[in-house]
């Protein structure tokens, strides 16, 4: 796969993922975090099994255990971006949650001891300034609890972002892919039953919820990342990402009917300069040195 195409159908994979939000909000107005995310992957593994079980073996040990480590990464984030939206508006959780972009390069610097290039610390300050007006208050900044679980998730992201292109370089992506879903459906699985109590989706809302979350969310999404992220860098899909929080935000104004005060659009629009300004001079940069 050519890095064009790979940039596609990452860009696709980022689109069908920010449509979760809306239907993540519909979802648990009947059925709990855990609850709903259980359902979710257990349709999302059975149909994956069904459709490409030859594609599924052989499987190399090395592959199960990266594939559980990132598994149990991507639960996390789930677990965080679920719990965010259900006391937040999906465009502020999608918007605090894709703070991963700028994350990336500033985790490969820590990993690598190398410092951070110029653009990078000027995404992160633009960024940081961002995430102010969306959490500002008239009583003053104060992260809520719904931002704090976003922000987490981000973080979250940006791990999986960075574990995902090392893995995917020795190991099968779409095997990966399989295994991460595997992963997240066992462990909210147990969490349901801890923390809440599981039931099947018990009407037509609910279950076309579930199975639009499972097929294009996760089946398409989440099974397809490790296959694109294998052709390009870990800082090209992190930018990405920007398409996820304005694809939500539309979604969250025209269909959930969230409003967005001057605050929060001041916010966005620090958060889109901070994570498109450092793609900008990076980019300029390349042109110069060529």
């Amino acid at each position: 796969m050519s890095e064009k195409s790979a940039s596609i159908l990452l860009a696709a994979v980022i689109i069908a993922r920010a449509t979760s939000y809306y239907f993540i909000k519909i979802g648990m107005e009947g059925l709990g975090v855990f609850n709903l995310l259980a359902v979710r992957f257990f349709v999302a593994v059975i149909l994956l099994a069904l459709l490409f079980h030859k594609r599924l073996h052989p499987m190399k040990r090395s592959t199960l255990i990266h594939g559980t480590i990132l598994g149990v990464v991507f639960f996390a984030l789930m677990a965080f971006e679920f719990m965010a939206l259900k006391t937040s508006p999906s465009s502020t959780v999608s918007f605090l949650e894709n703070t991963s972009i700028v994350l990336v390069p500033l985790l490969i610097a820590v990993t690598t001891r190398t410092l951070p290039t110029k653009a990078a610390i000027l995404g992160v300050i633009i960024t940081i300034i961002g995430v102010g007006f969306l959490t500002y208050t008239p009583g003053g900044f104060a992260l809520t609890r719904g931002e704090i679980f976003a922000l987490s998730a981000a973080l979250s992201y940006a791990i999986v972002i960075l574990l995902t292109a090392r893995f995917a370089e020795e190991d099968d992506p779409f095997h990966l892919g399989f295994l991460q879903i595997l992963w997240i459906f066992i462990l909210s699985t147990l969490a349901a039953f801890l923390a809440e109590t599981p039931r099947w989706p018990e009407n037509h809302v609910e279950w076309g919820v579930v199975l639009m979350l499972a097929v294009v969310c996760t089946g398409f999404g989440f099974t397809l990342q490790p296959v694109a992220q294998r052709h390009t860098t870990p800082e090209r899909a992190g930018m990405f990402c920007a398409l996820n929080p304005m694809c939500a935000t539309i979604m969250g104004v025209t269909l959930l009917g969230e409003t967005l005060s001057s605050y929060k659009m001041a916010g966005i629009l620090c958060i889109v300069i901070g994570l498109t300004v450092p793609i900008l001079m990076e980019s300029r940069k390349k042109k110069q040195l060529q």
